[in-house]
């Protein structure tokens, strides 16, 4: 290689000088725009738009949602905090608790932790984990209830025919923000269309329920059971008794009382006789 006027040659091929400023130019330019690329690139970060305290009752379905931004091509993972037993890695399962269950939709920033019949041991703290360097996690707490519906009556009512039941079932513990309640009359659907007479109101926010039948009959005597969304149900028995019952009933109950009036009128009549003949 020999200089050349400014330039420099290679195997007789001269190269001018301002080819090779052009080129310093464009790798510099090529390596400036590759680390303003990676400067552009923020690190993940964790959405805080989910629900972190999780209500779940047994046997239902618990959902943690973990949003993570700009993931890039990191991983994320569930991790169980109590024995830090990894549960998920992406979408890959790694328990042989079949119940756990990864859920992720295609360019989607969420990665749900999903666990089937819920048991009371399945209550705890559960990591949300990002496989930076170094890691960042968000921690979800899933409480584990019981709950039951609550019908506000004794196990057994005597309701007389042509008067109205009017029963309130409630159920506080239910998990979640709403909650769907429905009657059933001896495991039948009770609904507004049943028959004339029916009325349902519930408050799905207050998690309460009133159900109110007008003019009862005999028909109406059953088993009564309000049941919750996520909760155990609530039944009471319903006796309807006849009018023609309900006045036996009465005149009995008249009878027993006049018979001793009665009595007691006659045994006075006598003691008067008898000081009169005296």
């Amino acid at each position: 290689m020999e200089a050349n006027n400014g330039g420099f040659c290679i195997q007789f091929a001269c190269v001018p000088e301002s080819f090779e400023s052009s080129r310093n130019d464009t790798l510099h330019n090529i390596d400036s725009n590759s680390i303003l690329t990676d400067y552009d690139s923020p690190p993940p970060e964790f959405e805080n738009t989910t629900e972190r305290d999780v209500i779940a009752a047994i046997g239902t379905t618990a959902r943690l949602h973990c949003r993570v931004r700009y993931l890039g091509d990191r991983a994320v993972s569930w991790i169980r905090k109590r024995d830090l037993h990894i549960l998920t890695i992406g979408i890959m399962t790694y328990t042989n608790d079949q119940r756990f269950l990864a859920r992720h939709l295609d360019n989607s920033d969420e990665w749900i932790l999903k666990i089937v019949s819920v048991q009371t041991r399945d209550a705890g703290i559960y990591e949300c984990q990002v496989s930076t360097e170094p890691k960042i996690s968000q921690a979800y707490k899933l409480t584990v209830v019981t709950s039951r519906a609550q019908i506000l009556a004794n196990r057994e009512l005597f309701i007389q025919s042509g008067s109205d039941i009017n029963l309130t079932c409630i159920a506080p513990q239910a998990p979640g923000p709403y909650t769907h309640m429905l009657w059933y009359k001896d495991s039948e659907l009770i609904s507004d269309s049943t028959r004339g007479g029916i009325r349902v109101l519930s408050e799905q926010q207050m998690k309460t329920s009133n159900l109110v039948i007008s003019r009862v009959i005999h028909a109406d005597s059953g088993n009564y059971t309000c049941a919750a969304d996520n909760s155990n149900s609530d039944s009471v028995f319903v006796h309807i008794i006849n009018s023609e019952k309900h006045a036996a009933m009465q005149h009995e109950l008249a009878s027993r009382i006049l018979v001793p009036r009665i009595l007691l009128t006659v045994l006075t009549l006598f003691y008067f006789l008898e000081r009169v003949i005296k």
